[in-house]
């Protein structure tokens, strides 16, 4: 009776476990001997225009610990038995192997350990196949394209800009592991260690690597030449606002990221603001001819040095007595005394609505993450505010503004927004989404753009430019020589920064470029610094891309400009 009442007892046991309790108990035992890990997403192949590869996701094995499943587990031998071949110190491993929830142990390897780790058998250990990010070319364009963190996300440059376009869904993955932590069953695989990857897509810059490769070479010799502390050139088509290179130096490999700080790692030329100078000059004459308050044949009289609110404003070089000049000549000789001048026909509201209007105090829409809007200067202005602004100083300024704004003249007025994702395809070549042009603004009839145009290329031929000069082509642009702000923002350091913004070939403007020395120690003026680097850049595209010389080739003219600005 005894033992019947028993059985009968183990027989309502039973029932309760299997029947009533059977479904809860089953999702325990699920839950303890599967893990379920998050997996980094499949990110889209980042090229250039022409397809070359920029950025690239490569096939890797991430190892992990499970501790709390495994038997016999030892986390001494199992670090030692690992740290050859991750690459890790044991005492590191140690740290990571030590408690009972799951970790990882190295995230992203090279795919050639998971063979050796696998023939290890090791408790607790198991392995999951990842895509690593790769930067084929190293450290071409590193400060644009940047680089992702070790869960695929955009830290940086275009893959931080536009990680949203550029980042899959992110995976997660189920295993189960037995009673020594050793994986027995992956949720929807065929094995073990089968990788979970489909197709990438393909994110299409304008970017042209061949035109990236010339900017980077020049600059680095600019640099060494000049003595400068970094510098920086952007090319871009006037016409649609493709950006075809942006190089900044010194830079970094974004294969290697954390081997660097912030300076090196930032565009400065979106991020960074600098005082422009006299490339200024550019768009308050074309304000002025513009609201047709001056007729660019007229004449100004143009002392060596004028007062302003107390203040003196004078030109480098000009004779003692003054001279007379037009506004062509103005821009040759880069006078901020002239320019004035000019600058005093318009209102201040009208100046800086019209300089507002180029885009300057605004972003450039590029969509380059951390992009700064500079600071031009709000209403009222004194004169001496005016004045100082018309030739580039008292506001400020970033690379691609000045490179934007000055598009327009190459593009009959019209100024096109910055531009850099050109489209996103599919495996098979197949367009997914197009980034169109976006609507361009018109900045200033064709009329006078042609003027600013003409004003341009007199002073290559003639004036501070004439070191961007290739022989054989029509170049037009201009020379800025500013003095360096103080870091802590308290007046102006010995410093200067050197620019030459402009455009070839004149008659058919394809490429507008800016080209930036940052604090030259052996030469100040931009006419000998980022004038002949310009030109060197200009040379070398139209001869790779085989564009023609369009004029006879002639000795150059004696030296008659100012050597300044």
């Amino acid at each position: 009776m005894f033992l019947l009442f028993v059985a009968l007892l183990l027989l309502l046991r039973l029932f309760y476990i299997q029947v009533i309790q059977g479904e809860r108990l089953a999702r325990l035992a699920a839950a303890q001997r599967t893990q379920t890990i998050d997996l980094s997403a499949l990110r889209g192949e980042i090229v250039d225009r022409n397809g070359k590869e920029l950025a690239v996701s490569v096939e890797a094995v991430s190892v992990y610990a499970t501790p709390k499943d495994a038997r016999d587990f030892d986390p001494l031998r199992t670090a030692e038995a690992l740290s050859p071949i991750l690459n890790e110190p044991v005492q590191a491993l140690v740290a990571k192997l030590k408690g009972t929830r799951f970790r990882w142990l190295k995230r992203q390897a090279p795919i050639s350990a998971r063979p050796r780790i696998a023939a290890l058998q090791l408790p607790g250990v198991g392995m999951v196949s990842e895509m690593r990010r790769v930067y084929p070319k190293g450290q071409l364009a590193a400060t644009l394209i940047g680089f992702v963190g070790v869960d695929n996300q955009g830290l940086a440059g275009i893959e931080h800009a536009f990680d949203d376009v550029l980042r899959g869904p992110r995976q997660k993955l189920r295993v189960e592991v037995d009673a020594y932590g050793r994986e027995i069953l992956r949720e929807g695989a065929q094995g073990q260690t089968e990788a979970y990857l489909s197709d990438g897509t393909q994110v299409v810059l304008t970017i042209d690597e061949n035109l990236q490769h010339i900017c980077d070479r020049a600059l680095a010799q600019a640099i060494t030449e000049s003595g400068a502390l970094r510098g920086a050139v952007i090319m871009m088509e006037p016409q649609t606002g493709n950006l075809l290179a942006f190089s900044t130096l010194p830079t970094y490999d974004p294969n290697q990221f954390g081997r660097y700080d912030w300076n090196r790692i930032k565009n400065w030329a979106v991020t960074d603001v600098y005082e422009p100078g006299s490339t200024m000059k550019i768009f308050t004459i074309a304000a002025a001819i513009a609201a047709q308050r001056i007729n660019e044949n007229e004449e100004f009289d143009c002392p060596r040095a004028i007062k302003v609110d107390g203040r003196i404003v004078s030109d480098h070089d000009a004779p003692a007595s003054g001279r007379v000049l037009t506004p062509f000549e103005i821009m040759e000789v880069s006078s901020n005394v002239g320019t004035t001048a000019i600058a005093f026909r318009l209102r201040a509201q009208e100046h800086r609505d019209y300089l507002a209007s180029m885009g300057f105090g605004s972003r450039t829409g590029s969509g380059i993450s951390g992009e700064s809007a500079a600071l031009l200067p709000p209403l009222p202005w004194r004169r001496i505010t005016q004045a100082t602004i018309s030739y580039g100083h008292g506001l400020s300024v970033t690379p691609l503004q000045i490179l934007s704004a000055a598009s327009a003249i190459g593009n009959g007025g019209l100024r096109m927004t910055p531009r850099l994702i050109d489209r996103i395809v599919d495996s098979k070549g197949r367009v997914l989404r197009e980034f169109p042009l976006k609507p361009g603004k018109q900045l200033m009839s064709v009329a006078t753009a042609n003027t600013v145009m003409a004003m341009l290329e007199r002073v290559v031929q003639i004036g501070t430019g004439r070191e961007a000069q290739v022989p054989g082509y029509r170049i037009a642009g201009k020379t800025g020589t500013a003095q360096r702000i103080r870091e802590d923002g308290r007046g102006y350091s010995d410093d200067v920064i050197a620019s030459f913004v402009g455009f070839f070939p004149v008659e058919d403007p394809r490429f507008v470029m800016l080209t930036l020395l940052d604090s030259p120690r052996k030469v100040h003026w931009a006419s000998s610094t980022a004038a002949p680097l310009f030109g060197r850049i200009a040379a070398d595209t139209l001869h790779h891309l085989s564009i023609q010389p369009t004029v006879p080739v002639r000795p150059r003219p004696s030296k008659k400009a100012s050597s300044g600005a």
